[in-house]
């Protein structure tokens, strides 16, 4: 058995609800490691990191079960703990800080989908004059979303962020949306094409050999007219007040003709997992078009670990229980990284 630094950021009473989850997932995760004969230690973590250093110094874990979804209030700086835990040499769960990096900056995760020709909507930054990822033949988008380039928990998203880009003035209303969104949240934001169609969360679990790709989950918005945005916004996931909330319903229940789009939803996921070189577990989470064609929205390579969030269903839906899923990521964070 090992001995467990359970690692996260610190937070206050005053935090918003996703920020505040972080919590509920220590509590998972510490009651599983208990159980599985581990001994542990939570350890919260902040920008002060020469003092996260002396703790883990003073504490000497043999691993580190790393759940710093941010620091100093933002996703993008949540990357300096796992810095940290390489320059110790302390092996911990999860991916990389590269890993980290490169898919919590989605602009740079596209751009990488593109170069390894992954199927990902087109994209527009702040100050470019065309869309970039437009794959030959592929017109310009007719729609496009609003979305923070560097943060999660859907920051700022919601059916407003939808942008008609029919007209002339596409570019010009796209760059007024992102820069108000950017003021107001106090972080970068970007256009990406909008894609219409149903939604699917296909989560990974680290193994010896390669990830096991677990049972696909769809996300169904219930009594939604044909032509309303289908958003899983902040609304839809931290508001349990909200019709939002109680309208998109996760399901894994399909009809046999979906069982070719599934295979190729889980192979796609497994080439995110190797494009990032991702450890432990994840999530990618896909839009399919009317024409049945997958496109890669975006890789979380640390989703939720809380009881109630999609990992943990897509856990149990696969026949795997919590506490094989917890040993099984310890497991993978003790073999040999990629990077």
């Amino acid at each position: 058995m090992a001995t467990v630094a359970l690692l996260f950021n610190q937070v206050s009473a005053r935090d918003t609800a996703s920020e505040l989850d972080v919590l509920r997932q220590c509590s998972a995760v510490e009651s599983s490691l208990l159980r599985l004969g581990h001994r542990v230690r939570r350890l919260a973590c902040t920008l002060d990191l020469a003092a996260t250093r002396q703790s883990l110094l003073e504490f000497q874990p043999d691993i580190v079960f790393n759940l710093v979804e941010a620091l100093g209030g933002t996703d993008q700086l949540m990357g300096l703990a796992t810095l940290l835990l390489e320059s110790l040499r302390i092996p911990f769960t999860g991916s990389s800080s590269l890993a980290l990096q490169l898919t919590t900056r989605k602009p740079l995760a596209k751009q990488r989908l593109i170069e390894l020709r992954l199927p990902t909507p087109a994209w527009l930054l702040p100050a470019d004059s065309g869309w970039r990822g437009l794959t030959p033949g592929r017109n310009a988008p007719l729609k496009a979303l609003v979305k923070a380039a560097s943060e999660h928990a859907s920051l700022g998203l919601s059916e407003s962020s939808v942008v008609d880009c029919r007209s002339s003035l596409c570019f010009s209303s796209l760059r007024n949306s992102m820069d108000t969104a950017s003021a107001q949240f106090g972080t970068p934001f970007f256009a990406e094409e909008y894609i219409h169609g149903r939604e699917f969360n296909l989560s990974l679990l680290g193994g010896a050999q390669e990830p096991q790709v677990l049972f696909p989950a769809e996300i169904r918005f219930e009594g939604y007219s044909e032509d309303r945005p289908r958003i899983l916004g902040a609304e839809a996931k931290w508001n349990e007040n909200s019709p939002e909330y109680h309208r998109t319903v996760r399901t894994f229940s399909y009809s046999p003709a979906d069982q070719p789009l599934l295979d190729e939803l889980g192979a796609l996921a497994r080439s995110c997992w190797s494009a990032f070189e991702l450890n432990g577990y994840a999530r990618v989470d896909f839009r399919v078009d009317a024409d049945g064609q997958p496109w890669v929205l975006e890789i979380n390579a640390n989703p939720c670990l809380s009881p109630d969030a999609g990992f943990a269903a897509a856990l149990e839906r696969s026949g795997i229980s919590w506490d094989q899923a917890v040993q099984a990521i310890l497991d993978d964070a003790l073999r040999p990284r990629n990077s």
